[in-house]
């Protein structure tokens, strides 16, 4: 990943227990700045980004908000570019744990502490060495909650294996992302930039 400055990705999200699925759309681009967008049909269009200095959302439920705190934090540690391979500035430590058993598959637990003090736990499988599971707690709108990700589907792009379904379990709730084609380098720099109704939330804040 050394040698790209920023990544793509395309695919398809799916709540089978609400029946809802959507096309996926996620941009990331050197030193921190993610977008991700869902288009629902029925629904409407969810978006998170992070610019590099300001986190937001916006979904049809919620409307837009602009992220701040502990969950502000986590946004702008895991949108460092290689924060998924636990690289980069945001990474204060790793510390293999025990040898247990998630999803299924043993694998090596290993605790990682981030910059900002809080904690999340990867499991590498045993036999493959790659990432197959990460647990932690992340801050949102209803408070602290546990998060369970489950990582499989691994796949060859350019070189390097990624993962392309993603299985988050979140308060009794499942949510699968489900990845087709990754793309280097191809990220738009406009698709980072604010929409118009989180500027005016910005313009807003003391």
């Amino acid at each position: 990943m050394a040698k790209h400055q920023s990544v793509r990705t395309k695919g398809r999200f799916e709540m089978a227990a609400a029946g809802v699925s959507g096309d996926l759309e996620i941009s990331q681009a050197r030193p921190n700045k993610t977008m991700m967008r869902i288009n629902i049909g029925g629904m409407g269009q969810i978006e998170q980004g992070f610019d590099g200095t300001t986190a937001w959302s916006i979904n049809p439920m919620q409307g837009p908000r602009i992220v701040t705190g502990r969950e502000l934090d986590a946004i702008r540690e895991e949108s460092s570019f290689g924060a998924s391979s636990r690289q980069g500035p945001n990474v204060a430590s790793a510390e293999t744990m025990e040898k247990t058993e998630m999803n299924g598959e043993p694998c090596y637990k290993v605790k990682v502490t981030w910059k900002s003090g809080r904690e999340t736990f990867d499991c590498y499988s045993v036999a493959s060495g790659l990432l197959i599971a990460s647990v932690g707690k992340q801050e949102s709108p209803m408070g602290t909650v546990e998060v369970t990700n489950l990582i499989s589907d691994y796949k060859d792009f350019g070189g390097q294996k990624i993962a392309t379904r993603l299985t988050q379990q979140v308060m009794g709730n499942e949510q699968v992302l489900i990845i087709n084609t990754v793309d280097y380098d191809a990220a738009d720099a406009a698709s980072f930039e604010m929409p118009a109704a989180i500027k005016a939330l910005a313009e807003k804040k003391p």
